[in-house]
């Protein structure tokens, strides 16, 4: 079985992905541990369900949420380490220091 390509964003950040503004995503676990450099995925309003683009993945890395950084030209910057842990708390309940992240950069065509 084949997996389906696609990542999808808040409605909030659709405008952000559109204009170019955003570029990096972070993403808790493994679930897009199968995308690799170089991957044309599609990408949707994930309320909606709307598809509005495709991207190509530029750069993939993984880390902890501890060192996930708050400030990273290219994705939204958050005021504080416990602000960006409750904005992630929203999507995802329950962060941990440990918890694995994976960043992704994109460009969108």
């Amino acid at each position: 079985m084949e997996i389906k390509k696609e990542i999808g964003f808040a409605t909030e950040l659709v405008p952000l992905v559109k204009n170019h503004t955003k570029v990096l995503t972070y993403r808790l676990g493994n679930k897009y541990d199968f995308l690799k450099v170089g991957d044309v995925v599609d990408t949707y309003d994930s309320v909606t369900g709307e598809v509005f683009g495709r991207l190509r993945i530029t750069k993939k890395e993984k880390t902890i949420f501890k060192e996930l950084p708050i400030d990273r030209i290219g994705h939204e910057v958050y005021p504080s380490k416990d602000g960006q842990r409750r904005v992630f708390e929203k999507f995802y309940g329950e962060i941990k220091d440990e918890d694995l992240f994976i960043i992704l950069g994109f460009e969108l065509l």
